[in-house]
């Protein structure tokens, strides 16, 4: 059997929860995973793996550099197999910015790198205040100062829809499903 190659990119571990939760799914659903960070020695095998999963998250508006790379170095290889990005962003606290058509930083990575995958979801992340260093409390209180969002040093909140994670996971099991049918 194929594994499904699920790759997390995080900046301050809500990435890793939700990539560990679609990957949980998955093997729920009967299909065989390989779970791991994104990293430089990050390489997808053809031979071994039918499918991706990439859950990355958005810091200061951008991508990981790795995310771009691996979709530079394997594209032709993410246009033949069932793909799903799960962007992670803060922005996605607010319903109207959880739809993948417009959010704006899932937009512009897709638009840059020309991957089209198969399945794409926008989740949010958690704030944690306390967890964050100095520079990234500022900048984070800044942005949500401008789009009101908490901005008490103090504020721990995740905003991850669980119940959203596991239906993207189960609708992606069905992709693979009937990819490999």
């Amino acid at each position: 059997m194929s594994k499904i190659l699920v790759l997390h990119s995080s900046r301050f571990g809500q990435s890793i929860k939700i990539a560990s939760a679609i990957n949980d799914e998955l093997i729920v659903r009967g299909l065989e995973t390989q779970f791991g960070p994104l990293n430089v020695a990050t390489a997808p095998n053809p031979a071994v793996h039918d499918a991706l999963v990439l859950v990355a998250s958005v810091r200061y508006g951008h991508f990981d550099k790795l995310a771009y790379d691996l979709v530079s170095r394997y594209g032709w290889w993410l246009e033949r197999v069932p793909t799903l990005l799960v962007t992670v962003s803060l922005t996605a606290r607010k319903e109207e910015k959880r739809d993948p058509a417009v959010h704006s930083y899932t937009r512009k990575f897709l638009d840059e790198t020309g991957w089209v995958p198969t399945h794409t979801e926008v989740v949010a992340g958690a704030l944690e205040y306390p967890r964050y260093n100095l520079l990234d409390k500022l900048a984070i209180q800044m942005i949500m100062t401008m789009t009101k969002g908490p901005t008490d040093p103090e504020t721990m909140v995740e905003y991850t829809d669980w119940d959203r994670v596991e239906e993207t996971a189960d609708e992606f099991a069905d992709i693979v499903t009937a990819a490999r049918a």
